[in-house]
């Protein structure tokens, strides 16, 4: 087992917060595992089991709590001691009826609290305005290269361009005679059954599947309204602007994609049009029908774009005077610019690549990222090797 250390030396400062501690993330991306290994560390820590409580809502097990929150209520309520801290884990929470109650009334026990669930709006709605302030999100991604490079022990040309096709969805990793794109392809159709199709009303799959097959497949491209009519009407799959965005809601909540806003630099404010949006994981591009056609530009700034969000960035497009840069990058006061690129492989690519950064006046630091190992640097703009890039944290910033 992986010891997923970034995101256990983010959540570790609030084992003993009153703050819920809410994991969130798509399907199999390893937050159960991290649960888990949360409560080894207390284990250690308290040597007390009984104090530790954990219930797991995919199990059939717990399945008659799902409807019936007030039982599972009274049933938490007498494993609680009285005299010391509690540690209740719950796992998938999003399963049972009426979660938001069960958590905001659990919260007000003597009790730490963590849970996990495969939503992105498990923060929203009755949670979100009863728990105002009382709560702290952890995002978990797959397994990043560094990740899968540790867990199997490797580090070559082979090993990465697996990774690229075949992303870091751990399980793969942990059973390792599994065919790479037939786990994919069953991973991804399940996220469609279980956390999308069972939650909203969708009269037509068939047409919602071609639509999410496009937006992977142009994971890092401008998805506008424009681009959506263009497209359904040359699938024969016409949809409104309004259902497109809804499913884009839909694909986003369920964690298959992320959504990356456009930054103007000169006028330092955040813009709503012009979106971009990214396959949570290479996998899920490489999986659809069209995918021998894909970019492999788009492809390394998809690995790139997820290997900033899971070190805890805030990331966004650069809207320049000349054009646009790949990303600004920013975590607190701290920024930088980032361009990705598959090769630069002539004077014209590294003019383009090298040049993008031309109508920026600020100093902070800029990178140039790309498969090129032999060091392009140039200008005060300092060029990186991918793989460079994804095993060191500290060589951005």
């Amino acid at each position: 087992m992986l010891i997923r250390k970034k995101y256990l030396n983010r959540i570790r400062p609030y084992y003993n917060s009153e703050l819920i501690k809410v994991i969130t993330g798509i399907r199999r991306s390893g937050k159960s595992t991290i649960l888990k290994q949360i409560i080894s560390e207390i284990k250690t820590e308290i040597n007390d089991d009984s104090r530790i409580i954990f219930y797991d809502f995919e199990d059939f097990s717990n399945e008659k709590y799902q409807n019936n929150p007030h039982e599972f209520y009274n049933v938490i309520t007498r494993q609680l001691s009285n005299k010391d801290k509690n540690y209740v884990f719950l796992d998938e929470i999003q399963y049972m009826k009426d979660f938001e109650k069960v958590i905001a009334s659990i919260r007000k026990l003597n009790c730490s609290l963590f849970v996990t669930g495969s939503n992105s709006k498990l923060l929203s709605g009755e949670l979100a305005s009863v728990l105002t302030g009382r709560v702290i999100e952890f995002r978990v991604q797959p397994f990043s290269y560094s990740e899968a490079s540790e867990y199997m022990q490797t580090d070559n040309d082979e090993f990465f361009d697996d990774y690229l096709k075949f992303g870091g969805f751990p399980l793969r990793y942990e059973e390792q005679n599994t065919d790479a794109f037939l786990f994919s392809k069953n991973l991804y159709d399940a996220i469609l059954d279980r956390d999308i199709f069972s939650r909203h009303v969708i009269e037509d799959k068939n047409k919602f599947k071609n639509f999410a097959s496009y937006v992977m497949l142009h994971s890092g491209e401008t998805i506008s309204t424009e681009s959506i009519e263009k497209y359904t009407e040359k699938a024969g799959d016409k949809i409104s602007k309004s259902t497109g965005y809804q499913y884009l809601d839909y694909m986003e909540e369920a964690f298959l994609n992320n959504c990356c806003y456009r930054y103007d630099i000169s006028g330092k404010q955040m813009l709503s049009t012009k979106k971009k949006y990214y396959a949570v994981d290479t996998s899920l591009i490489r999986i659809q029908k069209d995918s021998d056609n894909q970019n492999l530009g788009f492809l390394l700034e998809t690995l790139v774009f997820n290997e900033l969000v899971s070190r805890g960035f805030s990331v966004s497009i650069g809207k320049t005077y000349k054009g646009e840069v790949d990303f600004v990058v920013s975590s607190g006061k701290n920024i930088c610019y980032i361009q990705v690129c598959y090769l630069l492989a002539s004077e014209e690519i590294i003019a383009r690549e090298f040049g993008a950064f031309s109508s920026i006046r600020d100093s902070y630091p800029k990178y140039v990222i790309s498969m090129d190992k032999t060091d392009m640097s140039r200008n005060g703009i300092k060029h990186i090797n991918i793989r460079d890039f994804l095993l060191d944290d500290s060589c951005i910033g």
